[in-house]
């Protein structure tokens, strides 16, 4: 599956190719997409809609910038490495 960021007026924004959703904030929102780890930092940010089965994000909100990091941000996978250090 291909993945892609569309943005219109930096209000909406859909992202395909979203494995899951990691966490929610109204400033940041981090998911898991084919391409990596996605961090998504705006104003007033919430989830629209997310379609596991077909990978389709949707949010609405300011969107200030969005990044791809090479850190991993998966929840369960820091808190089962911060049990095992």
């Amino acid at each position: 599956m291909n993945s892609s960021i569309t943005i219109n007026d930096r209000e909406t924004t859909v992202i395909t190719g979203v494995k899951s959703v990691e966490s929610i904030t109204e400033s940041e929102i981090f998911v898991f997409t084919e391409n990596g780890d996605l961090i998504i930092r705006g104003r007033e940010l919430q989830s629209e809609e997310f379609d596991p089965a077909d990978g389709i994000f949707r949010i609405n909100g300011r969107i200030d910038s969005v990044s791809y990091t090479t850190e991993k941000y998966h929840l369960s996978d820091n808190l089962i490495s911060r049990l095992f250090r």
